[in-house]
């Protein structure tokens, strides 16, 4: 099979806006990249009695870190049909029983990384605040391990207080430690007693 002819035609079928890459696989398959981004991979497996053309799609990779990082892992998008088919019938199934609940998957995902990305800068925006007029440095978040992304700014200062700030992504409350000299300690008790109390 000529995959590279194949996913040719297949891309002009679809909508004749989607190019065509290299593959993983070398002869075996080919990346077709849609005009939103869309990820189709087209792999033709003959390891089996019945050769397979195996149609699947993904999320580009700052998205699919999105979801990991989130608990959200990616769905399985992924059907397979016979060779034997004409680009354009499989391009037809493809965009039939493929493509709809994938672009579903695709469209959560970036909603997910716009509210992520807009969560994160109000921290940024906070924790500056904060910084201000301590003079303190605000450290930016690491990265974190997949499937867990506290996300939080820090704020280290010094002074009458020495400490830090935590700022959370999420907009939780904002954790502050610090120490004082003792000649300080009564006068930093009244000004925090000044403020509501809470009941978290």
């Amino acid at each position: 099979m000529e995959i590279q002819a194949f996913a040719a035609a297949m891309a002009e079928a679809l909508d004749g806006t989607w190019t065509v890459g290299p593959g993983h696989h070398g002869h075996r398959d080919r990346c077709l990249i849609g005009p939103d981004g869309e990820q189709l991979h087209v792999c033709y497996s003959d390891w089996e009695k019945t050769p397979r053309l195996r149609l699947s799609v993904g999320l580009p990779a700052d998205l699919a870190t999105i979801r990991h990082r989130h608990g959200n892992p990616v769905p399985s998008h992924e059907i397979t049909v016979s060779p034997a088919k004409t680009p354009e019938t499989v391009a037809a199934e493809t965009a039939r029983r493929l493509l709809p609940g994938y672009r579903v998957t695709l469209a959560e995902t970036r909603e997910l990384k716009q509210r992520v990305d807009d969560q994160a800068a109000a921290r940024d925006r906070l924790a500056h605040a904060i910084a201000d007029p301590f003079g303190a440095t605000v450290h930016a978040p690491g990265p974190s391990p997949l499937g867990h992304d506290p996300q939080e700014a820090i704020v280290r200062y010094q002074g009458p207080l020495v400490g830090t700030a935590t700022v959370p992504r999420n907009g939780g409350h904002v954790a502050f430690a610090f120490s004082v000299a003792p000649s300080e300690a009564a006068r930093v008790a009244a000004f925090l007693a000044t403020f509501p109390r809470t009941t978290d």
